[in-house]
């Protein structure tokens, strides 16, 4: 089999010890003393390297997982024709992982940044209206007070018509009584007249004389 198997560790392109052991021919465990060596020789070869474990029939035994540079350091010690191949593979390998690598993240940044993009388009337009709505609501109130200063006005002034009303209303009232007493004092004054002078040579001159332009009795609708 002569794919490259790699995975990713920290958004970069990793391979494993195992499979650099199997393409190269090599026992595991002599990779493993030689990526020792390594790390022992270089303290900052630990950024290269990370050491994890597998399972195999219930039993865990360890792995290491090395990026790019990490492979490079490893693949110096390997000679031989056989090795020259798989290290170009796995240059390549390296390579079109690390532009899938870059691709998805552009790809990511893309979707990212239309996202954020969106959030802060709605952010600007739920702003937009909050301040639409928050002026409308202040004119809103304006108006209101507005409108009951002059109610206020307008109630005061009818509060005051309303008591000349009434007044008016009360003067009206009495006066009808008092004219309709007037009245019935009249009656009762003619027919008192008509009751003495009867049979007077002058009375119905008389009569037409008193009563000439007599207003009549008028009542409130």
């Amino acid at each position: 089999m002569n794919d490259i198997i790699l995975s990713t560790q920290n958004g970069e392109p990793v391979a494993s010890s195992r499979e650099v052991a199997k393409r190269f021919g090599k026992e595991h465990k002599h990779v493993l003393a030689a990526i020792r060596q390594i790390l022992a020789a270089e303290n900052s070869a630990t950024k290269f390297f990370h050491e994890t474990a597998f399972e195999y029939r219930g039993q865990r035994f360890p792995e290491y997982l090395m990026n790019r540079d990490g492979f490079a350091l490893l693949a110096m010690g390997f000679t031989g024709k056989e090795a020259v191949t798989w290290k170009l593979k796995y240059i390549e390998a390296f390579n079109q992982m690390e532009k899938q690598l870059s691709a998805q993240h552009k790809d990511q940044q893309a979707v990212q940044d239309a996202n954020i993009q969106n959030a802060i388009d709605r952010v600007i337009e739920a702003r937009k209206k909050l301040d639409e709505n928050t002026a409308f609501l202040d004119e809103c109130r304006k108006n209101r007070e507005d409108s009951k200063a002059k109610y206020m006005q307008v109630k005061a002034l009818c509060g005051e018509f309303k008591a000349i009303y009434g007044q008016h209303c009360d003067t009206v009232r009495t006066m009808e009584n008092v004219v309709r007493g007037s009245q019935s004092f009249l009656t009762s004054a003619i027919d008192n007249l008509t009751i003495v002078s009867k049979g007077y040579p002058f009375y119905a001159a008389l009569m037409d004389s008193l009563l000439d332009g007599l207003p009549a009795e008028k009542k409130e609708e």
